[in-house]
């Protein structure tokens, strides 16, 4: 908003800015795209908490398989009406709620990707390199792009970020996402791979089959948390567009 009202923008962007400004055209397309994306967001809003507060509920079936499929939904249904009620109390409140489980989960998938790359297979690593990427495109071609789809949870909540730029600063965000949030889930996907590369049946529930010895039921905890902020990442997202 600062740089809003005094125009404190870089030159190419305050001069596509102007650009949109004066033509009828540009404005009238930006209306149309905001609304869809507006649309798409709050829909978004609806579907995407129960996903992962679901799934973590049904990790319970990991301690207690005989667990019912009615427990797991009244006690999902449960966690999304409180989710939904403690919204009012305001974004700041709930940050500081939410910020020490979002860093001890991320610690978590970090120390558990070191103890796989470090006790399975440290060779995953050399995924990095793109010349793994490209040949696996190139040898599947159209079928590649399809399984392309599957690893779509490795980037999901992306869609929420625009509600941390409402409330911090891009620095802040840069710096929490390249310093801490990106390190930790790459040891977190390396590690399960690093697993799966040994233990192939592993890949059904990877996180969980992955967890060191005795950490199960911490995992599990912090698991079940972790979910709870992420839905309510995109829960706070839909009341600042409805705002």
């Amino acid at each position: 908003m600062e740089r809003y009202v005094s125009t404190d923008l870089q030159p190419p962007n305050r001069s596509l800015r102007s650009t949109i400004e004066k033509s009828k055209a540009a404005r009238g397309l930006l209306k149309t795209v905001g609304v869809l994306a507006v649309s798409m967001v709050m829909s978004d809003g609806i579907l995407t908490p129960a996903q992962p507060v679901l799934g973590a509920v049904q990790v319970l079936k990991v301690v207690k398989p005989d667990i019912s499929n009615q427990t797991i939904i009244g006690t999902s249904c449960g966690i999304l009406v409180v989710l939904f009620l403690v919204q009012p109390l305001g974004t700041s409140k709930l940050a500081s709620s939410f910020a020490p489980t979002v860093i001890t989960w991320l610690g978590f998938n970090a120390g558990f990707g070191i103890y796989n790359l470090t006790m399975f297979d440290h060779s995953v690593l050399k995924a990095f390199s793109p010349v793994f990427a490209i040949k696996f495109f190139i040898r599947n071609k159209t079928q590649g792009w399809r399984m392309l789809g599957g690893v779509l949870l490795a980037f999901t909540g992306v869609e929420a970020l625009f509600a941390d730029l409402g409330a911090f600063s891009r620095r802040a965000i840069q710096l929490s996402w390249m310093c801490y949030t990106f390190p930790c889930l790459l040891l977190a996907y390396s590690g399960q791979a690093a697993y799966i590369s040994v233990h192939r049946a592993a890949y059904a529930n990877p996180f969980f089959n992955a967890v060191p010895p005795g950490m199960l039921y911490p995992s599990l905890i912090v698991a079940v948390l972790a979910a709870i902020v992420a839905s309510q990442a995109i829960i706070t997202a839909t009341f600042q567009v409805r705002l």
